[in-house]
Parts: structure tokens; sequence; C-alpha cells
């Protein structure tokens, strides 16, 4: 199974568990608990959980750390990220939280890319880790722009 596959049914389980379980979830959706254990399953690699499934049960999964689990990793797997959209119309307060929310994600940023730069003649486990970690604060710079982006068109009147 490819990491991207075997992501996706890692975000499936967390979704499920999200929801109380697979009992739980098979309440709330239109197939039953073996279909979602094995859609959660590594040793099912032939099942996956169905869109309209993930559309029913993953607003239920919002309190979960790491909510939308399953777009999250479809997202991931396609080559980008989740950004949610604000609720309502971004404010002054807003947009000054997310201004600081960006600097100093941009200065983790930087501060791994350091270390990237100066691991480059290390042995290749420590490179690694250090590439893993500035690839995980450029994303989350990604994310604090993209959410500032969204604030900013709600100022605009487009959303």
């Amino acid at each position: 199974m490819t990491p991207e596959r075997l992501s996706l049914k890692n975000a499936t389980a967390e979704m499920i568990k999200g929801v109380g379980g697979v009992e739980a979830a098979a309440t709330f959706c239109r197939v039953g608990k073996s279909t979602l254990s094995d859609a959660q399953s590594w040793r099912r690699p032939d099942v996956f959980v169905a869109l309209d499934v993930v559309a029913d049960l993953e607003p239920l999964a919002r309190d979960r750390t790491g909510w939308p689990h399953v777009t999250r990793a479809l997202c991931t797997a396609m080559g980008g990220v989740f950004v949610p959209l604000p609720e309502a119309q971004a404010t002054r307060e807003d947009l000054l939280m997310l201004l600081a929310a960006k600097a100093r994600e941009s200065g983790e940023l930087t501060e791994a890319a350091i270390t990237c730069c100066t691991a480059v003649d290390d042995n290749p486990a420590v490179r690694a880790a250090a590439a893993r970690r500035a690839i995980k604060e450029l994303d989350d710079v990604v994310a604090v722009a993209m959410t500032m982006r969204a604030a900013l068109e709600t100022l605009e009147g487009g959303n």
C-alpha cells in the first residue's frame, strides 16, 4: 500500500474515532460497521470509505484534532493543503491575529530551513528529519497565508 493510501486509512480511522467508533458511525451513514472497519484497516488495502460516507461522518468528527481528517489527507495526497474558510466576515482583530500567526510561522520556517541547510553535510537520517521539519513549517506558513487570503476575500464582498 502506498504511503498516501495508508494516510487515507489512518485519516478514516481518526474520523471514525471522532464520531465515537464504528458502531456510532454506522448509525450516521449508509454503510455498516464491517464496511467502516474494513475502510480503516490496512489489512484491507482494497476497501476505502466512499465520499458520501465522508460527507456524512466528517462534520460529526469536528472536535477531534486534525479535523477534517479525510479531507486533509486527500488534499495532501493531491499536493495541497486544506484551508478552512472563515465563518464570518473578517474583522480588524482577525487580520491582526493572522499577521501575528504568519510572522510566528515564518520565523519557525526560517529556523527549520537554516537547520536543514546546516544538516546537508550530516548523515542522511539527520538531513531527512531536518527536511521533514522544514516542510511541515512551510505547510504551516502556507495554511496561515491561505486563511488570511480567505479572510480578506470576505472584506471584498466575494464571500
